[in-house]
């Protein structure tokens, strides 16, 4: 089944030569996944591609130097995303996406996921559905926009992974968004709110510049 999904996703790579393309490189003081450091407090480096086709598909991929908590955890994650937007209306817009996260050295920690996403007006409702007994995580977020700048604010909840405690809560996020020329600034502070202990409860702030780079 993965590699199934997997030739689609370079077929429409393929197709996005005619189609818009985007890459972004990014500078990240840590790697927060749904509330959690990926890679303890340390900073890393990402770099992303993306392309849209006229007809609403898109494709993309991802790496960044996170992960590594200790020597025992991957180094790095490699990630691919294909998937169709729709847009309803000018205030609604629906998109369904196949999400593959891969970590080479490590891979009994990949997982895939189906993400399904409701954009209205300037708040956002996601549902990922883990594939292979991956746990589901839903998330609601909106953007308050300004002179180029946003404001952000994010709820997350997350069932625990094959019986690990530390992973099983609530996230919240607060952030802006900041360009500045060519280079987008963010920070934001973030909280995980554990089901299992408040021992497990966790916060922190990120900051993060990144470029983006359109043809």
């Amino acid at each position: 089944m993965k590699n199934i999904f997997l030739s689609v996703c370079i077929f429409f790579l393929s197709l996005s030569i005619y189609s818009e393309t985007e890459i972004e490189f990014s500078l990240n003081s840590d790697s927060i996944w749904r509330g959690l450091t990926q890679n303890n407090g340390e900073p890393t480096l990402g770099a992303e591609i993306n392309f849209s086709l006229d007809n609403g598909f898109y494709s993309g991929a991802w790496i960044e130097s996170c992960c590594s908590e200790n020597n025992t955890y991957p180094n790095r994650e490699i990630g691919y995303v294909f998937g169709y937007q729709k847009e309803i209306n000018k205030n609604l817009d629906i998109s369904f996406n196949y999400v593959g996260t891969n970590y080479p050295n490590s891979k009994n920690d990949n997982y895939d996921e189906l993400e399904l996403n409701f954009s209205f007006y300037d708040f956002g409702i996601s549902y990922y559905k883990g594939l292979d007994n991956f746990p589901d995580y839903y998330e609601i977020s909106y953007s308050y926009y300004f002179l180029n700048n946003s404001f952000n604010l994010s709820y997350g909840d997350f069932e625990s992974y094959e019986n690990d405690s530390s992973s099983n809560g609530s996230n919240y996020s607060i952030g802006v968004d900041i360009l500045q020329k060519d280079f987008t600034l963010s920070f934001f502070y973030y909280y995980f709110n554990s089901n299992g202990s408040s021992n497990l409860d966790k916060d922190g702030a990120v900051f993060s510049i990144s470029k983006k780079i359109s043809f």
